[in-house]
């Protein structure tokens, strides 16, 4: 089952981490340490929503129940707190809310920026790809990126023919799927399918709902 974000909910924190890329370490013979490595590595995330108002509090408790059903699927917002830039140079926005006077109150206020993009095709498992950026933003190891709903963190980035607009980013964990040239690189949207592990229960104080605790791991 396919479950919306509840867009009236705001996101007061998340913490991230990659788990799966290595099999559990072994010693041989001689006392030392080893460590198969993996491809499956996968994101473990731990967010904390919170309900201002009537609309977002009952949004939240919905949101809560759905995601106990067996196979829910949900694409959450991930919050970073840097971002690069935009193509004047500067920081580009985060995962907001929409504005309370759009219609239903639902989506995101900003549409993702489209200034990176793949300067070759991508392929599932590559663990570095390609791509064509503004000259006044650049991406840095520790950055995150999406594609194709699947989250990455960069850990190198090196030019490609000492150009100022043609960069070779290696990503954690590798490629998840294949991508044609030209496909948006999303450097400030940044958003996750996940399935969720737990969640707190839901605690109210008069017309106050308490932050509600869950924790995700990525859906496949």
């Amino acid at each position: 089952m396919q479950v919306l974000f509840p867009y009236p909910v705001c996101v007061q924190t998340n913490s991230m981490d990659l788990g799966g890329m290595r099999f559990s370490p072994f010693t041989n013979i001689n006392g030392e340490s080893f460590g198969k490595p993996s491809m499956n590595g996968y994101w473990e995330i731990d967010m904390t929503l919170i309900g201002l108002g009537q609309q977002a509090q009952l949004a939240l408790s919905a949101f809560r129940t759905q995601m106990k059903a067996a196979g829910a699927r949900c694409i959450i917002p991930v919050i970073s707190q840097w971002r690069p830039n935009d193509e004047n140079g500067r920081m580009l926005a985060q995962n907001y809310p929409a504005p309370e006077w759009t219609f239903d109150h639902v989506g995101w206020a900003n549409d993702p920026f489209d200034g990176f993009t793949l300067r070759a095709a991508a392929s599932h498992r590559d663990s570095y790809i390609d791509v064509d950026k503004p000259a006044l933003s650049q991406l840095w190891p520790g950055h995150y990126i999406t594609i194709g709903n699947r989250l990455h963190q960069v850990v190198n980035v090196s030019s490609i023919d000492e150009s100022e607009t043609a960069i070779r980013v290696s990503v954690m964990p590798n490629i998840r799927g294949a991508y044609p040239i030209g496909t948006v690189v999303v450097v400030d949207q940044l958003v996750l399918e996940v399935n969720c592990v737990e969640s707190d229960p839901i605690v109210n104080e008069g017309a106050r709902m308490n932050p509600v605790g869950f924790s995700f791991v990525e859906a496949f």
